[in-house]
């Protein structure tokens, strides 16, 4: 009995703080339980966010456009869906400036194909490109350099059919995949 009384005064206390802490909490909570839908606030995104929404929308829609299907189909196995290559083999097309320069380069390339050694970016690729211009049109051509020239940060203009007939024409009666320096002696295409 001694011992009780001792403890007594404590249990008290304690389920005292108990008691008042379930009440504070229960009560504190019954505020969420009459919180209509229509008293929530109203979110308004920060100035500015409509034009880079709009601009992801673009990339996005850009990316399910037939010049993404045509990469993916042709050209992702060696350059890669992200655009980055194979170190070593194949050059990355992400943030290549000979894609983003005048369109000539590229039309040429994805007719005739490559071959040689060539240095981007401090990096040294020696692979061979294989020839789309019996494979392809000058519209999935066209559909495919627009996609890449505008994919993984890349920022140029369309390539139209047009350009491809032009280059074509230009380079009509070659047999040979191109090389560095065939690619500095094409004259630029008209756009």
């Amino acid at each position: 009995m001694a011992n009780e009384s001792k403890f007594y005064p404590y249990a008290r206390i304690v389920t005292g703080v108990a008691i008042a802490a379930v009440l504070l909490i229960l009560l504190s909570n019954l505020q969420g339980f009459f919180v209509r839908p229509e008293d929530d606030p109203e979110w308004t995104p920060p100035a500015g966010t409509e034009q880079v929404v709009q601009e992801v929308g673009q990339e996005q829609q850009a990316a399910k456009g037939p010049g993404a299907e045509l990469y993916a189909r042709h050209c992702a196995a060696c350059h890669q869906s992200n655009g980055k290559g194979l170190p070593k083999v194949y050059p990355p097309l992400a943030g290549s400036e000979l894609l983003q320069g005048d369109p000539v380069h590229s039309i040429a390339i994805v007719l005739y194909g490559f071959r040689g050694k060539i240095r981007r970016n401090g990096q040294e690729y020696d692979g061979v490109m294989t020839p789309f211009g019996n494979q392809l049109s000058d519209e999935e051509i066209a559909q495919i350099l627009t996609y890449v020239r505008n994919s993984w940060g890349n920022s140029a203009d369309s390539v139209t059919p047009e350009m491809v007939a032009q280059v074509r024409e230009m380079t009509k009666g070659r047999t040979q995949p191109m090389t560095e320096e065939d690619l500095m002696q094409l004259q630029p295409v008209s756009q």
